[in-house]
């Protein structure tokens, strides 16, 4: 046996100092040939074995954490690449190019003759030219002021009755504003109707009540909700107030055929299990602004659970946007392009009662100023 072997030997035995084990690792690690390094590994200790792996964790971490700390530093500089892109092109489009994507289309849409618009954009086109001339008969008449909406809400109207489209309430509106607009150019007064107030409501109407006890509820009762309740909800939503009366709203609506109890409470299984579902959509094709779709979507959500807080329903309002598969949504239930949905309102029965002393007070609220 030569030294170098002699040594490595020694060195094997002093390792296994005691166990019954040790002389069956001595045999493994001798027969005349010197132990290989994985011999030597296995014949260590326990103790020497776990920290030998802990070492090699330690190693295997060291190796993994700059590349995470590489993808989250990427991550990082990505998204403050993009914040700053979306400032550049804003000030490109507010300084340079003074319009903007929103204002594009609109522009776009504004500009496709009236015999080729859609019912739905027709109707848009109506209510909003309508708006602007009701708007203008509320002052005194001025040079050149209110001229060139009232021809084109003609235009509208009588393109409307032309197609036999169904007389809706709004399309009377309309009527009445040009009716409006016709005395204004004879008078050049305000047209006021001071005839039309609203009712007087306290402190002590219900409708405080109603404010007071909406409700976010993910929970129902397997009860189906009632026609003449869901249609008393819709109703109330096309009070909704909206950006220049608008209306681009298009409800989507789906009673679930088998009402199950939920014990998952998450956005799928609230959007697959709730009674009635209303996901709500908006026409973007004539807002100019960049939020207002949005706010449009957020008031008659808010209109809609209200209503059904009145009838003993409640419900939950949940966002859609981006963080929606619209896609798919578009072709499940034939949605178009145009349309974008917002945000989804979810109700039934309530089977729970969630706290209402969580709010914050009204002086927590408001910031008086001068």
């Amino acid at each position: 046996m030569s030294p170098q072997e002699a040594t490595v030997r020694s060195t094997t035995t002093e390792r296994l100092a005691e166990g019954p084990a040790r002389h069956e690792q001595l045999a493994a690690c001798g027969s005349g040939f010197a132990p290989t390094e994985t011999a030597i590994r296995h014949a260590a200790l326990p103790e020497e074995r776990a920290d030998q792996a802990a070492s090699a964790r330690r190693g295997a971490t060291v190796g993994v954490r700059p590349i995470k700390a590489l993808k989250r530093f990427v991550k990082r500089r990505l998204f403050v690449f993009c914040q700053q892109l979306n400032q550049l092109s804003f000030w490109i489009q507010k300084r340079v190019i003074r319009t903007s994507l929103e204002l594009q289309r609109c522009e776009t849409n504004l500009n496709v003759p009236i015999a080729d618009m859609d019912s739905d954009l027709l109707g848009m086109y109506i209510r909003w030219n309508g708006h602007h001339v009701e708007k203008s008969v509320r002052y005194e008449r001025t040079s050149g002021r209110g001229s060139g909406k009232p021809l084109l809400l003609r235009q509208a109207i009588d393109e409307w009755n032309r197609r036999n489209y169904p007389q809706r309430r709004w399309i009377q509106w309309a009527e009445d504003n040009l009716a409006d607009h016709k005395r204004w150019e004879e008078t050049g007064q305000p047209q006021l109707h001071p005839s039309r107030t609203l009712p007087a409501f306290t402190p002590e109407s219900p409708i405080m009540e109603v404010l007071k006890n909406r409700v976010s509820t993910r929970y129902w009762k397997p009860r189906p909700v009632e026609d003449e309740k869901i249609q008393a909800i819709l109703e109330a939503g096309v009070y909704a107030p909206t950006s220049c009366n608008r209306q681009t709203w298009k409800l989507y609506v789906r009673k679930n055929p088998r009402i199950e109890e939920l014990n998952n409470v998450s956005n799928k299984a609230l959007r697959q299990k709730a009674p009635v579902a209303i996901y709500i959509t908006i026409d973007k094709r004539l807002y100019p602004e960049i939020y207002a779709p949005a706010e449009d979507a957020g008031i008659i959500g808010l209109q809609l659970n209200l209503a059904a807080t009145s009838l003993g329903l409640a419900g939950c309002l949940m966002y859609g946007a981006e963080t929606f598969n619209q896609a798919e949504f578009r072709r499940q239930y034939n949605v178009p392009e145009y349309r974008f949905m917002y945000l989804m309102f979810l109700f039934g029965y309530a089977a729970e009662r969630t706290l209402t002393d969580k709010r914050i007070n009204a002086d927590e609220l408001a910031i008086f100023v001068d």
